[in-house]
């Protein structure tokens, strides 16, 4: 499998605040990894941020109060500004979005402030198709109350930190390592911080090692070969054995944990030239509750109080979560069954119980009574009905079992694929977005289509399982005068849609060439964007002379439907500026002018194309 067009980790450039990556083979595309976690928007503005607040009264010693928080989280990338960091110095790159598959998160807060220690325990941060990373916990009765004061009353003293990964092609030598992985394994653990390791550890370990029967390097010729190939090898390791985990210390760098049991006893030689994806982890910060505070500001309501419950004994609350935005299309009803088994000798039945999500539903709470003495542990399966040749048909995912109060469904876990589409306010500013689904289901054609706009910048598309030959395309029309610009259509995917995700944005060129049909020894014209033509800094000066009557213009589209530019003759100082052409439209070709038509007898700029 090819791996071009892959992020390579061994090519980084610095610029835009962070380090970026050159795409493998492809030297005009570079990823930016997220610069930090910003909380989604849901349909009508507020923020993807819910904490609901669960009372189980009646007990002896009063009610007790607890809560199940929700938070969708966006990568924030700032592409147009890393865009035009490394104009400059690559000004045929593109800059495009690297996503992250998912991570954990913790809250942090200053030492003085008295936190419970659930809020501070990292937990897990589930990957949601589109650029989208999702957290949802249930939480204790101090942490509730905590936050809780905090959606109300605006406290903001407590921040977070998300420890995130993505794939990348592996650092690369030409070397070749031959290790048995069982003798290996207990000197990466004994490495191991809190259980956790880094590249830098397992690199500084494999340097350490001499040649011997259980490890060597072949094909090394100076010690600045080993460390290239120790540092290859190393993120091999954690390609094959590891996983990412929560860091003792974030602020030191991810770290990963290696399946020590899994490196087994035998004789192996690996290529560490071969191209090889790899994890890579990345820090991030987030603040959530200062969107919050933001929220509350503008009256939106981000705690809600979910139906008392009674207290009884064995009485417990589930909370599920199905991993989705809000807006929902091509199903006409979700949910989730769930069936405990019989628990003998004390509950002789099965419980059974289910939660409905209907489109704008994001969280249920169910209550289990159970007997006093038995864990909490269930077997679950969602339901979904979908529209049909025939009428409405229901449709059944795998029985899957789940131990805990917590439930957030996986993907895998749906009798449909949801295909999850996410769009940037940065590009719902400018256009609004028609989606187009198509596909077949045996002989039948299937499809759908959904609109996203600023109210709704997010939503998931219900496609069946037997959906063959599944297409999408995403068209855009410009709010302020209406021009439509399409994306090529695609294979059905999860899409994640931003200004850069047009092949109109980024760098762009022009060529220009004057004839000197005069006697004029200079011919020079000032260019700007289309719709940057009141900006000092977007305009460009372009010398032409009988001897180089030829040259281009670089620049950068910000908005990929407005991708042409206008140009004028440059004047003298003192002079007034002469007026803007109109559009030019890059791709129809050179434009052309000649040197006589400079100023014409009224004082006009004139000028062909």
């Amino acid at each position: 499998m090819s791996l071009k067009g892959s992020p390579d980790w061994s090519q980084p450039v610095k610029a835009g605040g962070g380090e970026m990556y050159f795409a493998h083979e492809e030297p005009r595309r570079i990823y930016a990894p997220p610069l930090d976690l910003r909380v989604a928007v849901e349909p009508g503005g507020a923020p993807a941020l819910a904490l609901e607040l669960i009372r189980l009264t009646g007990g002896a010693d009063g009610p007790h109060v607890f809560g199940l928080l929700t938070i969708r989280f966006a990568s924030h990338f700032a592409i147009a500004e890393r865009q035009e960091s490394v104009f400059l110095e690559h000004p045929d790159a593109r800059v495009e979005p690297l996503i992250p598959r998912g991570g954990f998160l913790r809250f942090q807060a200053a030492a003085a402030l008295d936190v419970p220690e659930e809020l501070l325990t990292p937990k897990p941060l589930v990957w949601a198709g589109a650029g989208a990373l999702t957290f949802a916990a249930q939480l204790g009765e101090a942490a509730t109350a905590l936050l809780n004061d905090a959606l109300t009353n605006g406290m903001v003293t407590v921040t977070a930190l998300a420890e995130v990964d993505a794939l990348g092609l592996s650092s690369r030598a030409n070397a070749r390592v031959r290790f048995n992985p069982a003798a290996l394994a207990p000197m990466i653990s004994a490495a191991a911080v809190n259980g956790g390791s880094t590249v830098e550890a397992i690199t500084a370990v494999l340097m350490g090692l001499g040649d011997t029967p259980a490890f060597g390097f072949i094909g090394l010729a100076s010690n600045a070969d080993k460390l290239a190939a120790a540092q290859a090898c190393a993120e091999r390791v954690i390609a094959h054995y590891g996983c990412l985990a929560p860091a003792a210390d974030p602020a030191s760098g991810p770290v990963f944990v290696i399946d020590t049991a899994a490196m087994l006893d035998g004789d192996v030689t690996w290529d560490l030239s071969d191209e090889t994806l790899t994890p890579r982890g990345f820090v991030l910060a987030s603040n959530p509750l200062e969107t919050a505070r933001q929220a509350a500001a503008n009256d939106f309501r981000l705690t809600r109080d979910a139906p008392v419950v009674p207290f009884a004994t064995g009485l417990h609350v589930l909370s599920i979560y199905p991993n989705l935005p809000a807006r929902r299309v091509g199903v006409l009803m979700l949910s989730t069954e769930v069936r405990v088994r019989p628990f003998l000798p004390d509950r002789p039945q099965t419980v059974s119980a289910s939660a409905l999500f209907r489109d704008g539903d994001t969280t249920r709470t169910l209550p289990l009574r159970l007997s006093p003495a038995e864990p909490v542990a269930f077997d679950y399966q969602t339901v979904a009905f979908v529209t049909g040749a025939g009428g409405a048909q229901r449709l059944t995912g795998p029985v899957l079992r789940h131990e805990g109060l917590h439930l957030t469904i996986a993907p895998a876990s749906f009798p449909v694929r949801f295909l999850r589409i996410e769009s940037t306010p940065a590009l719902l500013a400018l256009a609004t977005l028609h989606i187009s689904c198509k596909g077949k289901r045996g002989d039948a054609a299937w499809s759908a289509e959904a609109g996203l706009d600023a109210a709704t910048p997010s939503l998931a598309i219900a496609v069946p399982l037997d959906v063959a030959e599944g297409t999408l395309s995403v068209m855009a029309t410009s709010h302020d005068h209406g021009r439509t610009l399409r994306l090529d259509t695609r294979p059905l995917d999860d899409c994640w849609l931003d200004l850069s995700s047009f092949p109109t944005a980024g760098p762009a060129m022009a060529e220009i060439t004057c004839a000197f049909d005069d006697s004029a020894g200079l011919a020079a014209i000032e260019c700007a964007p289309e719709d940057r033509l009141d900006e000092t800094a977007a305009i460009g000066l372009v010398r032409l002379t009988p001897a180089m009557p030829k040259r281009e213009w670089r620049w950068l589209v910000t908005n990929p439907l407005r991708d042409g530019f206008c140009w004028r003759w440059f004047r003298n100082p003192g002079e007034p500026p002469a007026p803007w052409s109109g559009r030019v439209d890059p791709a129809i070709g050179p434009l052309t002018l000649t040197s006589s038509a400079r100023t014409s007898v009224s004082g006009e700029v004139e000028g062909v194309r």
